[in-house]
């Protein structure tokens, strides 16, 4: 199984996702050796976070930023499926994960399918957004959303998929998934995201 299904698997075998139950998450390498206070939380459900890295299926090598600020800052080579990998949740429990990657990738789905299993079934339940989150302004992101059932007994996982073409000056830009447990509909509402 890939690490992102491993990771996944335990998303969603409980209601609450206790901390200590990813530790050993097969193929996720983490930063963070327990969960840290998150200083810029928006709400209870965010007030901790746990980074590490993960390799998603499906891709290459490419230059990305080489992590150096300023006039040193440079590019190296690694694969573009070697993601950022970002827990979330309140003191107890994960509420969600962010997997974010260089270069932005459109074809949501067919990365998501290239990380499960045959048992696993992903269908679209949004998308063509008209608003960016929170604002008026059009969509520019190109949000879009998912349910994934990892078997045949297994409680579902919504996940959020979304580009930012702009890195700027810090790269290439990127694509973000972000994965709750329940169907994020207030999200796609205020979003006026178009159901599938």
């Amino acid at each position: 199984m890939s690490p992102l299904q491993n990771l996944l698997g335990v998303f969603a075998a409980t209601n609450a996702s206790p901390w200590a139950a990813f530790d050993t998450v097969a193929g996720v390498q983490w930063r963070d050796a327990r969960p840290l206070d998150n200083p810029d939380a928006t709400g209870p459900d965010m007030s901790h976070y746990r980074s590490g890295n993960l390799l998603l299926a499906g891709f290459g090598m490419v230059d990305v930023p080489d992590g150096k600020t300023g006039g040193e800052a440079g590019t190296k080579q690694d694969n573009e499926g070697n993601v950022g990998a970002t827990l979330n949740g309140d003191a107890a429990a994960v509420q969600s994960i962010a997997l974010v990657k260089f270069y932005p990738s459109e074809n949501y789905q067919e990365i998501l399918q290239h990380q499960l299993s045959g048992d696993a079934a992903i269908k679209s339940i949004g998308g063509s957004c008209a608003l960016d989150f929170g604002t008026t302004a059009a969509n520019t992101q190109k949000n879009a959303f998912y349910q994934i059932t990892l078997g045949a007994n297994a409680a579902p996982v919504f996940a959020e998929a979304y580009i930012d073409d702009d890195g700027g000056n810090q790269g290439p830009g990127s694509t973000t998934f972000v994965f709750y447990r329940s169907k994020p509909a207030q999200r796609m509402e205020a979003m006026r995201c178009k159901e599938s």
